[in-house]
């Protein structure tokens, strides 16, 4: 029989070092290595003790599946999701990585997306909320007719056609204009509905559903504007550039020609799986930055090409945050869907 004494007193130094750690990152945007060390030397003999050799394979297995993960994923925050599997073998798991610590890793990436969301949605939302709107009102309306007509797998090519929408809106900007205007006229849209057809609008309840469409594919649309380069980014002279910052642009190194590219994340993304293949198209080298951000040789050779002229005085950083105030918040709801919910 487990006893869960040794475990909530890990889970309690475990918290505390969390809390250390939120606050360096925080203040210096750095994990110390102390906390670390201090979790895996606390969390490897406890989960042994209570769990044996699977303990271990979860630390071995989360350590990996991080590694793969680790394309966006700083080696601090690779090194707190491994350092903290052997206590939570209990609950499950898929391949070796305990479900706990898989659902953890996704409580944090989803808080983690929030904040970016919101400033994209402040930045962005004279685009997106008409848009939306207008979307609404396309996708309400040719629903009204395909069910008139009875046309099989209608919504999901409607699905289909406004997410495809939402890409062309953001590189066609009479296409945009095009699907606000559209976004205006939803009242007018609504009452036509409710005119032509009031058993529809009742049975279906047009209104309610139309509110819900608009959250939808405003939600969708932040997510689109995010991937095809509407990050929340800023501008660095190559002399303020430190390690650890994430640039937005991709270096292109051939020969004695330089090439600056602004990309967005689809494009980042790319060119790093590309990276880890062995491939570079060509070039030289090729200078982008993952969760790790910006490394020493890197600084210094940004640094030796822009007195060279071979780069601009200014690049494109992505405003980042911290990431460790996220894996505390999913921590304690992992903890609290334990020993609260039995969820595991």
């Amino acid at each position: 029989m487990v006893s869960f004494d040794y475990l909530t007193i890990a889970y309690i130094l475990n918290f505390i070092l969390l809390c250390i750690a939120t606050y360096t990152d925080i203040k210096k945007r750095e994990i110390p290595h102390t906390i670390i060390i201090l979790m895996i030397l606390i969390n490897l003999p406890v989960g042994y003790y209570l769990f044996g050799i699977e303990s271990i394979w979860a630390f071995f297995a989360t350590l990996v599946l991080c590694l793969i993960l680790g394309i966006g994923m700083g080696g601090g925050d690779i090194k707190l999701f491994t350092a903290l599997s052997p206590l939570f073998v209990y609950g499950g798991d898929i391949l070796y990585v305990p479900k706990p610590i898989l659902l953890l890793i996704g409580i944090s990436a989803v808080f983690a997306a929030f904040y970016p969301m919101t400033n994209i949605l402040r930045n962005y939302w004279k685009d997106i909320v008409p848009s939306s709107a207008g979307l609404a009102v396309v996708f309400g309306f040719l629903i009204y007719l395909l069910n008139h007509y009875s046309i099989p797998y209608a919504s999901l090519f409607l699905w289909g056609y406004i997410i495809l929408s939402i890409f062309v809106s953001r590189k066609i900007p009479q296409y945009r204009d095009i699907i606000k205007k559209a976004g205006y006229l939803a009242p007018i849209y609504l009452i036509g509905i409710y005119l032509i057809d009031s058993s529809y609008f009742i049975n279906h309840n047009i209104l309610l559903s139309f509110i819900i469409y608009v959250g939808e594919l405003t939600l969708i649309s932040i997510v689109i504007y995010a991937l095809t380069g509407a990050e929340i980014s800023s501008k660095k002279s190559v002399s303020e550039l430190k390690e650890g910052d994430i640039l937005r642009d991709i270096i292109y190194i051939k020969d004695k020609d330089v090439k600056v590219e602004s990309a967005n994340i689809l494009k980042r993304f790319k060119m790093m799986v590309n990276a880890e293949l062995g491939k570079n198209d060509g070039y030289d080298k090729i200078i982008m930055t993952d969760g790790e951000g910006l490394y020493k040789e890197d600084l210094e050779l940004l640094q030796k090409l822009h007195k060279e002229g071979k780069i601009p005085n200014e690049l494109n950083l992505i405003t980042t945050y911290p990431f460790v105030p996220f894996v505390l918040v999913g921590y304690v709801v992992v903890l609290v869907l334990h020993y609260y919910f039995n969820l595991f």
